[in-house]
């Protein structure tokens, strides 16, 4: 069900009032005296569950009577326990049902047994709520009660739901036998919330969705419209791990509008973490921040779980990593020291990221060996993937462990979560390198539509792949240059020439491998074989001093070599050419029609830097790469040339058009012809003149105007090559107005053809 669809604007505030029209404690207010059944049932009303757990488990005839001498031990630790539960205080509420006497019996046995079950299911310790249940189990057999009987059915019934036994919602009619009339539907709605509750926790968000729906839908027929904040809530995060982030925003949206319309605040933290872990799984971090601190500020009081301020503070952490790495970094340790299980990989996940963004791979290695073990055992499955994500990633050699990714993307494909997927997807996508390049835009499409951005902004695995950029960058577009950590490498330490030179043979071979017999070849023409093979160990090893970073970033270094040959490796270093070429290729690759096409063209424009190693030019291996390099990107500027409708900027392309290479018979004929049509006509009669000189250099007819459609239009075929002659500037079929140039004004008579032939002859 999707918060958009839901009427909350017309619907009136919950109600506040007892059965017996009562007024009742404000939301959020601790009792002070009065009927403690009645004040109890009320809080029950406007959501607050662990009320509505004690009400149902409660023997409404054991609260005022007065019990037998033997009994009253018992009667007053379960009664002034519940009184420090309507006053807010369940600290003290705790401490006096520890003060429960061993093999206690009777009715009022039962009846402190399950309020201490309740106390520590609402806690999450569901072994020490167990532990109560048997207890509670013991003393209503031993006695008749059926009160009690009852009391102790209805707390195994919400154990089992709280611990995921899925049967328990098919028992629930049989077992709500003894509720009054006016508390099945709460009882019902109770068993929906806690199963959806522990399916999100071990990350079966499917049947989680279901049966948080269920209680949407049950809240609304029942009127215990007070749950409903919860139940959207727990409908948004279930959407939230099925990879539906716009359905769970709108969830949580309605959510937080309920709340205000009806000023419920039980839960409130819980509703506001899930925001922020909407927004954050959407790489929003400022609207997640701001949820999540909101969330912290709630939890100041210390009324809640301790769990719960450590899930908002390990959320807070991922978000904060965007901008302060040290108060992401704080954030985390509070998380993981405060973390019980089994929220607590979750926790140590938080912190891994934040170590592996700060460079700490030892730390993040060490926490998401810790967040996958723990993970496993507890069956968080949403946990496992990212723990596998972050193992991965902190690996030594991220590409030798990547086979871990696979198993991710098979529990997301079993979670049904699409946008988890996706990002696993891409991840391995961008560990593989150049290779996996489709796959790569496969998955940032489907990250897209489903509502994800890109930027980094949040500690992921998104974020840490963007991250991972090569320590060592390569420029050959122009003046061949070396930079190390963002700094050039300074000329002395490469100690030879010969060093740069081996360099630059690797790079021009594209990463593959060069047998070392040809590497002396090229270095020591003139040299025999026997007396240069030690010459290049040196150069070898100047080579992998020169590209070492001092950090571990791969399990192999840039410099790949063997016995027979010798190979860089471009996954680990960044070399300009690579990425124009790449740049250029899917820009080419684009439709025209598509929103970024232009944009592609022109940032493979703007990789262009110059000609591949622009200082070596007469080096015959450097000349197929320079030609290669040459080639892709003429076609960038004629795509560019033919996009624009900016004149000016057209103009500009097919100027460099031009310049690159003054024999391009298809650039000079499309220059001459827009700055006809710009009216720039004296410009165009000496564009036409320098095309003439080039062609006849050649000993090429100049195109003539008869060699083209008479009439004026855009060339005939614009996917030509150079050339073809398909480019042609058509003279217009009538002139009305005087041809302006420098020399003055001509006019030109109309319904005359124009010929490129007489413009040569006479230019005026």
């Amino acid at each position: 069900m999707s918060g958009d669809r839901l009427n909350h604007a017309l619907r009136p505030p919950t109600p506040t009032r007892d059965q017996r029209g009562g007024e009742a404690s404000p939301p959020g207010q601790p009792h002070r005296g009065g009927d403690p059944g009645r004040t109890l049932r009320r809080l029950a009303d406007v959501g607050d569950r662990t009320a509505a757990h004690l009400w149902l488990t409660i023997q409404p005839d054991l609260l005022t009577a007065t019990p037998d001498p033997a009994d009253a031990p018992l009667a007053d630790i379960w009664r002034v326990a519940l009184q420090h539960h309507l006053d807010g205080e369940p600290q003290l509420a705790a401490a006096r049902l520890a003060m429960i006497p061993i093999d206690a019996a009777g009715p009022h046995a039962v009846q402190v047994h399950c309020h201490a079950a309740v106390h520590h299911l609402i806690e999450g310790d569901i072994e020490r709520a167990t532990t109560d249940a048997e207890e509670a189990a013991q003393a209503a057999h031993g006695c008749d009660s059926p009160a009690a009987h009852g009391a102790y059915a209805r707390l195994a019934m919400l154990l089992d739901a709280a611990t995921g036994d899925a049967s328990a919602a098919r028992r629930r009619a049989q077992q709500s036998e003894g509720l009054r009339h006016a508390d099945v539907g709460l009882f019902r709605l109770m068993i929906h919330l806690d199963l959806a509750g522990y399916l999100l926790r071990v990350g079966d968000a499917s049947d989680a969705l279901r049966h948080a729906e269920a209680a949407v839908r049950l809240a609304e027929v029942t009127g215990d419209t007070g749950y409903e904040p919860y139940a959207l809530a727990l409908t948004a995060t279930a959407k939230c791990l099925l990879g539906r982030l716009e359905e769970a925003l709108a969830d949580s949206a309605a959510d937080q509008r309920l709340r205000e319309l009806t000023g419920i605040g039980a839960d409130e933290a819980f509703s506001l973490t899930t925001l922020g872990m909407v927004h954050r799984r959407r790489r929003e971090p400022r609207q997640a921040r701001k949820a999540l601190e909101s969330a912290l500020a709630i939890l100041g009081n210390g009324q809640h779980r301790p769990m719960s301020r450590a899930q908002i503070l390990a959320e807070l952490a991922r978000i904060r990593a965007a901008d302060d790495l040290r108060a992401a970094r704080d954030l985390a340790e509070r998380a993981v020291t405060m973390a019980r299980e089994p929220d607590r990989p979750y926790a140590l996940l938080a912190r891994g990221w934040v170590a592996l963004l700060r460079g700490d791979t030892d730390a993040a290695h060490f926490d998401a060996a810790e967040a996958r073990t723990g993970a496993t055992v507890g069956r968080r499955r949403a946990t496992l993937i990212e723990a596998l994500q972050l193992t991965v990633l902190a690996a030594e050699d991220p590409r030798a462990a990547a086979g871990l990714l696979d198993d991710a993307a098979a529990l997301c494909r079993d979670l049904g979560d699409p946008a988890q997927e996706a990002a696993v997807r891409l991840i391995a996508a961008r560990l593989q390198g150049r290779q996996a390049r489709r796959g790569a835009e496969g998955a940032e499409q489907k990250l897209r539509r489903c509502g994800v951005r890109l930027d980094p902004g949040v500690a992921d695995g998104l974020t840490a792949m963007t991250l991972r950029v090569p320590a060592v960058v390569i420029h050959t577009l122009g003046d061949f240059r070396v930079f190390r950590a963002g700094a050039v490498v300074p000329y002395g330490e490469w100690q030879s020439k010969k060093a740069r030179d081996l360099l630059k043979i690797l790079v021009a071979h594209r990463g593959r491998a060069v047998p070392r017999a040809r590497l002396m070849e090229l270095l020591w023409p003139d040299e025999s074989p026997s007396r240069t093979a030690n010459r290049l160990s040196v150069l070898l090893s100047t080579l992998r001093r020169v590209l070492g970073t001092g950090q571990r970033t791969s399990g192999r270094g840039a410099v790949l070599a063997d016995r027979g040959s010798v190979a860089i490796d471009l996954d680990v270093i960044d070399v300009d050419v690579e990425s124009f070429l790449t740049a250029a290729e899917e820009a080419q690759a684009a439709q025209p029609d598509h929103p970024t096409a232009t944009a592609m063209l022109i940032r493979a424009d703007e990789l262009y830097g110059g000609d591949f190693l622009a200082d070596d030019p007469y080096e015959d291996w450097a000349q197929p790469l320079r030609e290669e390099a040459q080639v892709a990107h003429t076609r960038v500027l004629r795509a560019l040339a033919q996009h624009t409708s900016d004149t000016d900027q057209k103009l500009v392309y097919l100027m460099r058009l031009v310049h690159r290479d003054q024999y391009d018979e298809d650039a000079h004929l499309e220059l001459v012809e827009v700055l006809r049509a710009a009216g720039r006509h004296g410009e165009a009669q000496r564009r036409y003149r320098a095309y003439v000189e080039r062609m006849r250099e050649l000993g090429i007819d100049p195109a003539r105007a008869d060699d083209t459609a008479t009439s004026a239009g855009p060339r005939a075929d614009s996917s030509a090559g150079p050339g073809s002659r398909v480019a042609r500037w058509r003279a217009p079929a009538t002139l009305s107005r005087p041809w302006t140039t420098e020399f003055g004004d001509a006019e030109i008579p109309t319904q005359r053809a124009l010929s490129f032939q007489s413009l040569s002859k006479h230019p005026v």
